[in-house]
């Protein structure tokens, strides 16, 4: 784990210096859907100072297939925007079931939980509508002993 020096906030409640970690399963370069949502909140961060790390699935919306470049990768871990992406493999299935959609949410937590990114943040923000990345953005920030927040930025139609 990189450790990063802990320091106090500010009394306007900046992150700049800290380390912030943002669970959401989409990221850029998905261009629709909550990509764009999280790539812009990551985005930002990092502008105002942050060490942002984003725990991310691949790249796969609006297509429901793997974006080339990605496919058969079990984890990549790239620079955009001067935001730390770290990318865990997860099924993705190209027609919506319960079932399907269960398969899809169970791979993001179970190899996203089995292969954290090795960083010590000083908060976790998770974006919803993955369940699973509420579910592990709270497990690594109760590891962390650190804050979590989540983003509800849509509701799942098919989870409910």
């Amino acid at each position: 784990m990189t450790a990063h020096p802990r320091k106090e906030p500010t009394v306007e409640g900046s992150l700049a210096g800290r380390c912030v970690l943002v669970v959401s399963t989409n990221y850029a370069p998905e261009h629709t859907g909550i990509g764009p949502y999280s790539t812009q909140i990551a985005e930002h961060l990092a502008a105002s100072g942050a060490d942002t790390h984003v725990l991310a699935g691949m790249p796969h919306y609006p297509a429901w297939r793997v974006a080339e470049g990605y496919r058969g990768r079990w984890r990549v871990r790239e620079r955009r925007g001067g935001v730390t992406v770290h990318r865990r493999w997860h099924t993705v299935p190209p027609r919506q079931t319960a079932l399907r959609r269960a398969l899809f949410e169970a791979s993001i937590l179970v190899h996203s939980a089995l292969t954290p990114p090795r960083i010590r943040p000083d908060v976790v923000l998770s974006q919803m509508p993955s369940l699973a990345g509420g579910v592990l953005g709270g497990r690594l920030a109760r590891q962390a002993g650190v804050p979590h927040v989540v983003v509800v930025q849509d509701l799942m139609g098919a989870a409910a």
